[in-house]
């Protein structure tokens, strides 16, 4: 079975295109919820670490409110196509897997949204990329972050004047699942470029992760899964407790 080097860069050209083909309306507000509720808990010029970003889905709307956002993703041509996109707004981008990124600056708000949890394999990256955000943050800082249900771990397909594309999600071994997507961009005579991808993707449980996020320093703010219903994931809000922060807390309470 061959796999990708990084999930997405063979069909990162034509990506927006085949998610609003397949997702449409569904797609479109995700982002505006997602970006409301940014903007509900941090204002401009705020500083942002999008996590996954991608082509800049939320990227480059929350650049546009004001916020001075970072953008990170280890995937170069996904990049290259939110590089291409950017209109106006402070965007940077770092070419990075999420459990490597550091940087000398601190920010407001750390996205991880979008089942960017599912590309890591194992624990030690889990709690690595976990840990890279919470050193990402100021004190007090928060992080949405979703944790994709098992729910969603299974394929679909679209066939329409644009796009003709078959997603298969199939059980490898435990909680890991190989991810293969076939996609046709159509021209006026019904036949057009072909992309192909395949890549491993892993089921995280809910507890599992929640444990995780307190063990690196996250605190629960909100549960915001009701706002999101319609993604199959949970969503949190996470705020970022130093460690000096949590012993002094545990000492006033007398633990």
């Amino acid at each position: 079975m061959h796999l990708n080097a990084h999930p997405h860069s063979s069909w990162a050209e034509v990506y927006d295109l085949a998610y609003e083909q397949s997702f449409g309306e569904f797609y479109r507000q995700l982002t505006d919820v997602t970006v409301q509720v940014i903007a509900e808990r941090a204002h401009p010029p705020a500083r942002i670490v999008d996590f996954g970003a991608g082509t800049g889905r939320l990227s480059i709307p929350l650049a546009e409110l004001g916020f001075d956002v970072v953008a990170v993703d280890p995937c170069a041509e996904m990049l290259n196509q939110l590089e291409q996109k950017k209109q106006r707004g402070a965007i940077r981008t770092v070419c990075s897997k999420m459990e490597d990124f550091s940087s000398n600056e601190q920010f407001d708000v750390a996205l991880c949204v979008f089942t960017v949890l599912l590309y890591l394999l194992d624990d030690e990256s889990l709690t690595k990329a976990l840990t890279a955000a919470h050193s990402s943050l100021k004190s007090g800082g928060i992080l949405l972050l979703d944790i994709p249900s098992k729910a969603i771990f299974h394929g679909h397909s679209t066939n329409d004047h644009l796009i003709e594309r078959s997603v298969s999600v199939t059980n490898q071994a435990g909680n890991i699942f190989n991810y293969r997507e076939e996609l046709t961009v159509k021209n006026p005579n019904g036949e057009g470029a072909k992309y192909q991808d395949n890549f491993l993707i892993r089921y995280w449980p809910h507890e599992h992760v929640t444990k995780i996020l307190q063990e690196v320093g996250f605190d629960l703010d909100a549960d915001l899964s009701d706002r999101f219903s319609a993604a199959g994931s949970h969503y949190h809000i996470l705020r970022k407790t130093d460690h000096f922060d949590r012993a002094d807390a545990a000492a006033t309470r007398g633990d």
